[in-house]
């Protein structure tokens, strides 16, 4: 029943993969893990976001950072993300990522969270990425189903579709709920779905 779900569910989220954990923390925590994240890595997120995102960050003993949201959407901002990097950041030249000045903590991945039926801008924010060498892991644990109209691509596309990986929670009170704790990680990245699985 479990395949036949991750089955049906990877392809509800136009990805390749879809693996079943026990809740959406777990999902976020074997993303970051499976994706690269290592201990002493700052990863941004944004602040007004569940306990749960910061917490998986810190699972992996990374360092959350924030980046301020968008007053319309409520997501990540992807100009305040931008200003993150570029104010309080270096460049190191080795890895082309960016450092926290203050913490000497490199920068490795951003965990955009959509929020309220709405995805972040998710354009915006894979240029960066790419730009910076950065790891887009997104938090869709509140957006089943969502969906966002890539100017890039120039088509719809759904949340969990569009980072290294993403992060679903089915908790009771979520879109899709299960009878308890449940999660799943979506990926079209088949080193980062064995991983996960295992």
């Amino acid at each position: 029943m479990v395949q036949g779900f991750e089955k049906d569910f990877a392809n509800f989220c136009s990805t390749k993969y879809c693996i079943g954990v026990g809740s959406g923390t777990d999902a976020l925590r074997f993303a970051l893990m499976a994706a690269g994240v290592k201990k002493g890595d700052t990863v941004i997120t944004v602040p007004n976001t569940f306990i749960a995102t910061t917490e998986a960050i810190t699972q992996v003993n990374a360092l959350p950072e924030f980046a301020d949201i968008d007053e319309q959407t409520y997501n990540i901002d992807s100009e305040k993300l931008r200003e993150y990097i570029e104010t309080r950041c270096y460049i190191d030249d080795k890895t082309g990522r960016p450092v926290n000045s203050k913490t000497q903590s490199p920068v490795t991945a951003i965990v955009p969270v959509h929020l309220y039926g709405q995805m972040a801008d998710m354009d915006s924010i894979l240029e960066l990425a790419k730009k910076y060498n950065l790891i887009v892991i997104e938090d869709a644990c509140q957006a089943h189903g969502a969906e966002y109209f890539s100017r890039k691509e120039n088509l719809w596309r759904k949340a969990g579709s569009m980072g290294k990986a993403a992060a679903f929670s089915f908790y009771p009170g979520k879109n899709l709920g299960a009878c308890g704790e449940g999660g799943a990680v979506t990926t079209n990245d088949e080193d980062i779905a064995g991983k996960v699985r295992m």
